[in-house]
């Protein structure tokens, strides 16, 4: 999937209804660092390279991002929602969370942004768990400037062998003229996965 992005976009708004926007910051879990970091490429005695299960998993991860792009895109609630597994989660920026499928179902029902466009950068499985980085772009309309920004999807290959999303998070990027943006704004995102991994631990 390719995507075209603008250099200099106009600033953060928020990929979901209304654009909202707000704070990102969050505190990242041991264990869901030690997660993240054991799926990451490069670290060394961490894993080996993937395996050919691992890349059949990938494919399947990649289906599952495609159908999601054109659900979003044909603005079909109902076809998003049918991606997320029964206790699924969004942590839209701004907004308090949404668990569940039908909750999920209800907020995608509330309208998605014309032009939406997303771009896989990387997809990493361990086991049955696995999860996808990319970038999103919004085009700008009559009320808000373009949007580009990242975001973090984890999915979980339920009993049926079909790979279901268990945390979708997203976050805009930062305006570049503010002189308090952190660096590594994806980092934030990283530190909402890792919380979203802890509350589905804690879910009984």
């Amino acid at each position: 999937m390719s995507l075209h992005l603008p250099e200099n976009p106009a600033g953060p708004n928020g990929r979901g209804p209304g654009r909202v926007s707000g704070p990102h910051g969050r505190r990242l879990g041991t264990a869901a660092l030690a997660w993240v970091l054991c799926l990451t490429p490069g670290i060394p005695g961490c894993r080996a390279a993937a395996s050919p299960p691992d890349q059949s998993a990938k494919h399947m991860i990649e289906n599952v991002m495609q159908t999601y792009a054109k659900a979003y895109r044909d603005n079909d609630p109902d076809a998003l929602a049918a991606l997320y597994s029964e206790e699924g989660m969004l942590l839209p920026p701004g907004h308090e969370l949404v668990k569940g499928r039908d909750s999920v179902r209800a907020f995608w029902s509330r309208g998605m942004e014309a032009g939406f466009e997303m771009a896989t950068v990387s997809i990493e499985v361990s086991g049955q768990a696995g999860y996808v980085v990319g970038r999103y772009y919004v085009p700008p309309d009559s009320q808000d400037a373009a949007e580009t920004g990242k975001y973090i999807i984890s999915l979980r290959r339920e009993r049926d062998g079909v790979w279901r999303i268990t945390a979708d998070i997203w976050n805009a990027d930062d305006d570049a003229d503010d002189p308090d943006a952190p660096a590594d704004s994806a980092g934030r995102a990283v530190a909402l996965l890792g919380q979203a991994f802890e509350t589905i631990a804690q879910s009984p």
